[in-house]
């Protein structure tokens, strides 16, 4: 049968590559720690659980608004405008399977053939493919791990031209774990406030999961409230991260621009391809934005700052590895170029992030993501994720230590 080239020549997930070899692994009985998925270890909180079962057993099984009812698009609006600073309404919000099916309908919405779109890497490894299946060309710009994966407003300026749409940003960032402060974000956004023709397209799944213990000061901070841009941020989020709802694949997009216009284009591809999302999710996703559901929510992020301080110091400890060390999300993106050209006790050479990955899973039963797919300026780096509980995380860290020191 016929496969079209668009497919064809798009990659594969990286992180959900090697979270399946992962799990096959443990299948066939071998102890795999797994440091490949983003996903949180922690339950879905109760009372958000109890919000879905309470409309499924009210018979909320029927079709609503493509982009969600009322009253959950409130509550997102709501939230935006309370914890964002994001000028918006109901009507400039829909309800999406997921915040990667958000990105998608974005830049199905924003971009036509030979249109750039610039993206800061590293950066989560679906940016690229989505688009380029909107028939668009991804412009790189790298943040070296020595300005702490941050690119410079001088580096955006340049990286800008006459064919840019838009740029991607992404704070606290996959996969390198950093955020950047509310003046570096500021910075970016003056430049792209000079050029007219460009959207922000601010993927912000992970605002909650900021960690200020390990970065004085630090805060989320949203260029859709900034108002020479707001008229031109898309804003992305999702319940998966910071709700621990991965699972129920709930994303949403905020568009204010021109009174909605474009939330509306948006919703008329949404339509034809997934319609609304399970209705009986929505009172779901109000009571997750409520009062009730924060202190749950902070005892996870409080959680995930302790284990960002904790993989940071291991890491730190072990010999031809160097990173940044994480302020945000729940990633940390270590450099192994110093083991560039060394060979494990099996005889396996490594020569990059992704040699280094196959060989510790084979031979340290320990699944992370290699770095190629994040970047061109990252193949030398691998993925760590530790959103699994502590001694997972430090038994993975010294099977990584023990397999490290054990190249020659």
């Amino acid at each position: 049968m016929k496969v079209s080239g668009r497919v064809e020549r798009m990659k594969e997930s990286a992180t959900l590559a090697v979270a399946a070899r992962a799990a096959a692994m443990r299948k066939d009985g071998i102890d795999v720690v797994s440091f490949g998925t983003g996903e949180p270890d922690f339950d879905t909180p109760a009372n958000i659980k109890d919000a879905a079962a309470r409309a499924l057993a009210a018979g909320m099984t029927k079709y609503v608004a493509t982009p969600g009812t009322p009253e959950a698009r409130e509550a997102i609006a709501s939230k935006l405008r309370r914890e964002n600073g994001i000028d918006c309404t109901a009507a400039h919000v829909a309800i999406t399977a997921g915040a990667k099916h958000a990105l998608y309908l974005a830049l199905q919405a924003l971009v036509d053939p030979g249109d750039e779109v610039v993206l800061p890497t590293p950066a989560w490894v679906s940016y690229r493919p989505l688009i380029e299946l909107a028939g668009g060309r991804c412009v790189e710009v790298p943040g070296a791990m020595e300005h702490g994966f941050k690119v410079t407003p001088a580096q955006l300026e340049a990286a800008i031209g006459p064919r840019t749409v838009a740029v991607i940003l992404n704070s606290p960032s996959n996969p390198s774990g950093i955020a950047y402060s509310e003046a570096e974000m500021r910075a970016l956004c003056e430049v792209i406030a000079r050029h007219p023709q460009v959207t922000v397209v601010s993927d912000e799944i992970y605002e909650k999961l900021t960690y200020p213990e390990l970065s004085p000061g630090l805060r989320h901070f949203s260029p859709g409230s900034i108002p020479a841009l707001a008229g031109r941020t898309v804003t992305l989020n999702g319940m998966s991260k910071a709700f621990a709802m991965t699972g129920w694949r709930i994303g949403y997009v905020c568009a204010p621009a021109d009174g909605g216009r474009f939330l509306q284009e948006l919703v008329k591809l949404q339509a034809q391809m997934t319609n609304n999302i399970p209705s009986f999710f929505m009172p779901a996703i109000v009571e997750a934005l409520s009062d009730r559901s924060a202190p749950q929510v902070e005892s996870m992020r409080r959680a995930f700052a302790g284990r960002a301080r904790v993989v940071a110091e291991l890491l730190a400890g072990i010999p031809r590895m160097s990173t940044v060390a994480p302020t945000g999300a729940f990633y940390a993106f270590p450099s192994i170029a110093a083991c560039s050209g060394l060979r494990t006790p099996a005889g396996r050479s490594i020569t990059d992030g992704h040699s280094y990955a196959e060989a510790l899973l084979a031979e340290a039963h320990v699944a992370v993501v290699p770095g190629g797919d994040f970047g061109e300026c990252a193949a030398d780096h691998v993925r760590i994720t530790f959103a699994c509980d502590e001694s997972q995380l430090r038994e993975g860290l010294a099977r990584i230590a023990r397999f490290t020191a054990a190249l020659a």
